[in-house]
């Protein structure tokens, strides 16, 4: 009898690699996602676009529907006793599920992309090493920690590297959006996101394209937010839907929300800036329990600043203006830039992620976690 497994992805990368993995594969799945899963054979139980909760204090209404969401999903995996739950990111609500189903049966579950206890709130490895069979890790200095907490795990890369390429040609690009002579602006793939972003970045558009009249203004709009965008008035704006990876590559700068965008620029090798702002309440609690210098993925791989970051307060439209313009004129900055985001690459696999993230599953469910080392040998 073929083995099917349950699978969940939370969000909008989460869905892009879930379906790059459950390709690799081939074996029948049923759980949460989006449209990219869903195409991929997920038979979609719940759309993950559901669980676009936003920040601490958001999640609060929530939380009788989540509850009711973690009976629901259990229920009906003990029903079907699938061979392992395959979960990926959205740390906080996956490890509640495992947790939930290992108390009723025993099954190997498999979580792809750590959470960040190395950036804030590190107690949650306990919760990990408890209900996780196998972690799947996206970056290299992971596998210390986990080392360190002998819980098997495989460092797979990330699996932006093997999505991460233009759709079209720069010739082509120019054709359709009428431009090859652009910044790009990538707010985020979350509501939450897009409406702490909006306004600082349409101020800072109105004054960049002042001042800078020769150059366009291109927006990346995530499928998961084109409907809060269309509160705001894009005027001047061109907003990238179907070539957003283009869109990335042939920008003279990117403006991105702190988050998988930034790293997949850097793969790109374009210059970039960094941004991120939550509520103030959001702030407050978050900010004790944050033991970073830098926040941005790119700049901790670095291991200095080769992307300006700036956040909550610094997030300014005055302070993206300078940084933009610098990046705009300066040939020495831009290339050193560059070569950063140069040795960055050379940190990941060429294997692809979801090829080494499959082979590692189906290691799992064919030996057990006692035959992970062979596998997950580069580790």
């Amino acid at each position: 009898m073929e083995k099917i497994i349950f699978l969940s992805a939370g969000e909008y990368s989460a869905d892009l690699w879930g379906s790059a993995l459950l390709r690799e594969l081939s074996l029948p799945a049923f759980g949460i996602g989006g449209e990219n899963l869903r195409q991929a054979g997920l038979e979609v139980l719940y759309p993950m676009e559901e669980l676009q909760w936003g920040g601490i204090f958001e999640l609060i209404p929530h939380l009788k529907k989540i509850r009711n969401l973690l009976k629901e999903l259990t229920g009906e995996i003990i029903r079907r006793r699938p061979a392992a739950l395959v979960l990926i990111d959205l740390p906080d609500f996956h490890l509640m599920l495992a947790k939930r189903v290992k108390k009723r049966m025993n099954i190997p579950v498999v979580h792809y992309v750590s959470p960040t206890v190395w950036a804030w709130r590190r107690g949650r490895i306990k919760r990990v090493k408890e209900v996780v069979d196998l972690e799947l890790l996206i970056y290299p200095f992971e596998r210390e920690i986990y080392r360190k907490w002998k819980i098997p795990h495989c460092f797979v890369g990330h699996p932006g590297m093997e999505r991460v390429k233009p759709e079209v040609s720069r010739e082509e690009f120019s054709r359709v959006y009428g431009t090859d002579n652009f910044i790009l602006l990538l707010p985020g793939s979350r509501p939450l996101e897009v409406k702490n972003h909006m306004p600082t970045l349409l101020e800072f558009t109105r004054v960049f394209r002042e001042r800078n009249p020769e150059v366009a203004v291109l927006l990346g709009v995530a499928p998961t937010v084109k409907g809060v965008l269309t509160r705001y008035s894009l005027e001047g704006i061109i907003p990238v839907e179907e070539h957003r990876y283009a869109a990335m590559a042939y920008a003279r700068a990117v403006l991105s929300a702190s988050g998988t965008a930034t790293l997949e620029t850097a793969f790109l090798k374009t210059p970039l800036i960094v941004f991120y702002r939550v509520p103030l309440l959001t702030y407050a609690v978050l900010k004790p329990l944050i033991k970073l210098e830098k926040y941005s993925i790119v700049n901790i791989l670095a291991g200095k600043e080769i992307a300006r970051e700036f956040f909550q307060w610094d997030f300014t439209p005055r302070n993206l203006l300078e940084e933009t313009e610098r990046i705009l004129r300066d040939e020495n900055y831009r290339e050193e830039i560059r070569r950063q985001m140069e040795r960055i690459k050379g940190m990941f696999p060429s294997t692809p992620a979801s090829r080494r993230a499959a082979e590692a599953i189906r290691s799992l469910l064919e030996e057990g976690p006692g035959k992970m080392g062979e596998v997950c040998r580069e580790t």
